[in-house]
């Protein structure tokens, strides 16, 4: 077992050095290339774009632009979730209830985000738009979460709550709920993930007054390509740390994952 614990170590460890040998190569090349080119306009070099960084980190809207682009993902994260948990129900309930759903959760997977983000500006205000896109493009997801894993509840469970005449609330507490959260898991980081650039994106299109996305939208309006480059990296770095607290929250509420 020790053994096979030192293996899995050095497996890691080596994945990790080819990582960063990666990332060290692929800026060197684009260091390369955007010497070559010597057109910050069209790529500019890694000096250009972390003297960028730094500028607008220092600014002093940077936070708020952050924290808005953030709220946005996360309340309307939250709406998607408390939908689909809903539906899920009612669904898993009522098969007709279903049926009606399936058409709705299909065209909204199928829909492109930008054709979303367009016809969402043309229906509603600029500063609703992000709100109304991350939900329609993260509700199947959760939804056909929540209902896949109900179907999957043990019939026998089932069987015996009723037997024993138990509430329905305690039936969604102890049974639904603690079946839905470990299914929810395996996509959390994605789905939230996904509704971070979608809110960024829609943030590009709708014009808001502050968000990341409207940073973007304004450096892409006067040609600063540069910025553009540095707000990408911010971004990175922010996903990054978004993926990494909801890993510590998720050690912390699911002991289970240890």
């Amino acid at each position: 077992m020790s053994q096979f614990t030192t293996n899995k170590k050095i497996f890691s460890d080596k994945n990790k050095i080819q990582v960063a040998l990666s990332c060290v190569i692929l800026l060197f090349l684009w260091e390369i290339i955007a010497l070559k080119i010597n057109n910050n306009i069209y790529l500019p070099t890694l000096g250009e774009v972390f003297i960028s960084i730094k500028e607008i980190i220092t600014d002093s809207r940077f936070v708020l632009d952050v924290i808005s682009t953030i709220t946005r993902c996360i309340l309307s994260f939250i709406m998607a979730l408390i939908s689909a948990f809903v539906l899920g129900i009612i669904s898993n309930s009522l098969n007709i209830f279903k049926n009606f759903l399936t058409p709705l959760t299909s065209l909204a997977r199928s829909i492109p985000n930008m054709v979303l983000i367009v016809l969402t500006l043309i229906w509603f205000s600029k500063e609703s738009a992000p709100y109304i896109v991350v939900f329609i493009m993260i509700f199947p997801v959760l939804y056909d979460a929540i209902l896949g894993s109900m179907k999957n509840i043990d019939k026998n469970i089932l069987e015996m709550a009723d037997l024993y005449k138990i509430s329905r609330k305690d039936k969604i507490l102890n049974i639904y709920l603690s079946s839905i959260k470990f299914s929810l898991i395996s996509i959390l980081s994605s789905t939230i993930s996904l509704g971070f650039k979608i809110v960024i994106a829609g943030e590009v299109y709708g014009q808001s007054l502050y968000g990341i996305g409207a940073m973007i939208q304004s450096e892409k309006v006067n040609f600063n390509t540069t910025a553009i480059f540095a707000w990408i990296i911010i971004i990175v770095i922010i996903s990054s740390l978004l993926n990494l607290m909801e890993k510590i929250m998720l050690r912390r509420v699911f002991i289970w994952r240890r």
